[in-house]
């Protein structure tokens, strides 16, 4: 772990976990279950921000409490303080901190950390994945069948997706499936869900694919640049290449990925 932007965004990443496991028997939330908020997201990343700072005070960033700041920079740190705040709150195991580094526009690292489980997961672009310095690859698996794919529309607006609800549920009999208006699961392994998470999940196989809808920049910097680095694919809901800004997400295995797709598009 030689390089330096990684070890300051480990470093944050740790330090920022560790404050959430301090603090997390007296977390409350303060909004509804679709826009969940807690003090600690704010605690959080003003740490973040402060490591970062101290360390890269030309870079931008661009956080889920605080915004952007510095926008024309060359690098731009983006900050997910607890991806998860549902989970984090109800004490369970997924809730991360993420955070993601762009050069020019081009995501460049993540590191998502899992403090509750101790599992720091990261990459480095053109330098693979790793979960606890060990590298990491998604599964092969193609057949839908068995594949497990995590899954959440629109929070709280799942009627306006009704459509493509019914075919990712009727396609994948393993879906985790995060509604808050019916349909709920809340599987031990992955809660109320956590794109961050997921990703990582993804990269080390854990799970095989994901589709979300209505995601911010934050959540899906860190992990999509580590589960691409573990051999995924990533596109919109049109079968398009996408940025972290766009908001819809397809990602799988190559293989898997198109037949996804393809349940989506017909």
């Amino acid at each position: 772990m030689n390089n330096e932007f990684l070890s300051v965004a480990v470093l944050a990443a740790k330090e920022a976990g560790n404050l959430l496991m301090t603090q997390l028997n007296s977390a409350s939330r303060e909004d509804d279950l679709s826009n969940p908020s807690v003090k600690q997201d704010k605690d959080s990343e003003l740490l973040i921000l402060k490591i970062l700072k101290e360390n890269f005070p030309e870079h931008g960033f661009l956080g889920e409490e605080f915004g952007e700041t510095n926008p024309k920079a060359e690098y731009k740190w983006i900050i997910d303080p607890i991806d998860g705040t549902n989970n984090y709150t109800g004490g369970r195991d997924t809730f991360s901190v993420a955070i993601g580094l762009e050069k020019n526009k081009e995501l460049i690292l993540g590191v998502v950390y899992l403090p509750k489980r101790e599992e720091l997961f990261y990459a480095i672009k053109g330098k693979g994945a790793y979960l606890n310095e060990e590298p990491i690859k998604v599964n092969t698996k193609d057949n839908l069948l068995d594949s497990i794919i995590t899954y959440s529309t629109y929070p709280g607006e799942e009627h306006k997706t009704e459509t493509l609800n019914n075919k990712i549920i009727k396609a994948f009999p393993k879906v985790k499936y995060f509604g808050f208006s019916s349909k709920e699961t809340l599987d031990p392994d992955f809660g109320r869900g956590s794109m961050a998470a997921e990703f990582c999940y993804l990269a080390c196989g854990r799970i095989d694919g994901l589709v979300r809808l209505k995601q911010k920049p934050w959540d899906v910097a860190a992990g999509s640049i580590i589960a691409k680095e573990a051999g995924a694919e990533m596109n919109n809901l049109k079968e398009q290449s996408c940025s972290v800004y766009e908001g819809d997400y397809v990602a799988a295995n190559p293989i898997l990925l198109r037949k996804i797709n393809h349940i989506i598009q017909n």
